[in-house]
Order: structure tokens, then C-alpha cells, then sequence
């Protein structure tokens, strides 16, 4: 009877164990994940195209994400940043116009083809647009 009670003893300080450090493991990637939100918020410019005229500045107030879209100091376009997560790849959503983050990055796909038209800067020839992150 006695052993049965060490043995009990033992398996209910190794789950205690095992709770506690998966607890702990998740508040370290709930930080990982609040860093990782932090990175996108900032400026971003287009350097490809009409020197440096097009920028997409990313705020986060209150939890939302909101955006900008500015070709030099005028207001484009602007609302609520749709953020997705698919396979390792962040997917950002500007009303209409969508991109994938990355390193800093965000890449947008400037113009479609014949089953999809549309065209987002009509000033810039390239297909890929990278806006590039300002440094602070």
C-alpha cells in the first residue's frame, strides 16, 4: 500500500511538472507572437518607383491594425489592416490590394492578367512592387 502511495505521489508531481513547463512554454510564444505583431507597424516605401513617391504606413491601435497608403503626403487610401497567417506566410490585406510580409518586406502584385484585371499604381511598370521597411 505504501509503494502504491509513492508511486501516486511521484505521477502526480511529474504532471505538475509537465503542466507547469507547457504553461510556461506557451507564455513564451504568446510573447514571440506580440513581437512578431510589433514588427509590422512602421513605414514602408516603394524605392522601384517615382523616387520613392508611394509609401504604406501600419499602425496598431487598441489591437487593430490600420493602414495608409500615401503617394507622397496625400491620403490614397486608408482602413483596417487585415492580418492572415497561412503556412508560415503573413498575408496582409489593404481594402483591395493584398501583399505577403516578409524580413521587413511587404511585396504586392501590381497588375493581372487577362481573367483578373486591375492595376494598383499606375506609375510604376512592374508586376512586384516591394515596399521596404524605414528604419528608425
Amino acid at each position: 500500500m505504501k509503494k502504491k502511495k509513492i508511486a501516486f505521489s511521484a505521477l502526480l508531481v511529474v504532471v505538475f511538472l509537465s503542466l507547469v513547463s507547457f504553461k510556461s512554454f506557451y507564455r513564451i510564444e504568446d510573447k514571440f507572437r506580440d513581437n512578431t505583431d510589433q514588427e509590422i507597424t512602421g513605414v514602408y516605401v516603394l524605392t522601384s518607383c517615382e523616387n520613392s513617391r508611394f509609401k504604406i504606413k501600419i499602425e496598431k491601435k487598441a489591437g487593430v491594425y490600420f493602414f495608409l497608403v500615401l503617394d507622397k503626403n496625400k491620403v490614397i487610401s486608408k482602413g483596417k489592416l487585415k492580418k492572415e497567417e497561412s503556412d508560415h506566410v503573413v498575408y496582409l490585406t489593404f481594402g483591395k490590394m493584398g501583399g505577403m510580409y516578409s524580413a521587413n518586406k511587404i511585396q504586392i502584385q501590381n497588375y493581372g492578367n487577362a481573367m483578373n484585371e486591375y492595376e494598383h499604381f499606375t506609375q510604376c511598370d512592374e508586376k512586384y512592387l516591394s515596399f521596404v521597411k524605414l528604419e528608425e
